[in-house]
């Protein structure tokens, strides 16, 4: 068992096209637990992969999903919906869907439902009102709150109300200062929150925060994982 998860952050954006099937398969591939990935909504309502709201110097809202799949990557590949994603892993991968708009958070609950993989989904965002909305569809999923520093004084209260399972931290402002991070982190953890660090890509990171973080996000997937077997190797 290891010591925490490695999600491969948009798959294994380091060395693949990011958030195409190709990207999330390498992860796996290359030892990953699962993958990272985003959800926005199209012009006609398709819910699709994409980290910014524009492709191509083009609003995603002005186009429709036929108009998207016109649209291909260096590796060929066109942008592709969540359930497609799904349904392109094995069924013990495990799923980070950052939710990038409110809008989309009722589409991603759903479709991640009717794909049976709510039990493996950790549904994050930045947005609190999209945290809300999955909360209020299901109150046992796995809702993660992915921190800016004005939500960082309203963690109690949100935990309060949406019964948050993790928090998702940003490993350069962690750095900014180590201590008083490492700090914050363990009295989180006392209070039951799991810990999710990114965009992790230095190993050394790993070292730093050691005993801390529950989950990893990474571009960098093979670099990740094999300091996690080296760590998993010297506590034997």
């Amino acid at each position: 068992m290891n010591e925490f998860v490695v999600l491969g952050h948009r798959g294994y954006r380091a060395k693949f096209a990011e958030n195409t099937i190709e990207a999330f398969k390498k992860a796996r591939e290359y030892g990953a637990d699962g993958i990272e990935y985003d959800s926005r909504l199209t012009k006609d309502g398709t819910l699709v992969v994409l980290h910014d709201d524009t492709i191509n110097n083009r609003k995603l809202q002005e186009l429709t999903y036929e108009e998207l799949k016109q649209i291909r990557f260096k590796n060929r590949q066109t942008i592709p919906t969540v359930e497609e994603v799904i349904s392109n892993l094995d069924d013990q991968a495990l799923l980070n869907l950052e939710i990038k708009e409110v809008e989309a958070a009722v589409p991603s609950y759903k479709i991640t439902k009717r794909m049976n993989a709510v039990d493996r989904t950790l549904f994050s965002s930045f947005k609190i009102d999209a945290l809300r909305k999955v909360r209020s569809l299901d109150k046992s999923a796995k809702v993660g709150l992915l921190i800016e520093y004005d939500t960082l004084k309203y963690v109690e209260e949100l935990n309060m109300e949406i019964n948050l399972y993790s928090l998702n931290l940003w490993i350069n402002a962690l750095k900014e200062n180590i201590e008083l991070s490492k700090e914050l982190m363990h009295k989180w953890k006392e209070k039951g929150f799991k810990i999710f660090l990114w965009t992790v890509n230095d190993p050394e990171d790993l070292h730093t925060f050691k005993g801390l973080y529950d989950g990893i996000i990474t571009d960098e997937v093979e670099k990740i994982v094999e300091e996690r077997n080296k760590i998993a190797k010297e506590k034997l």
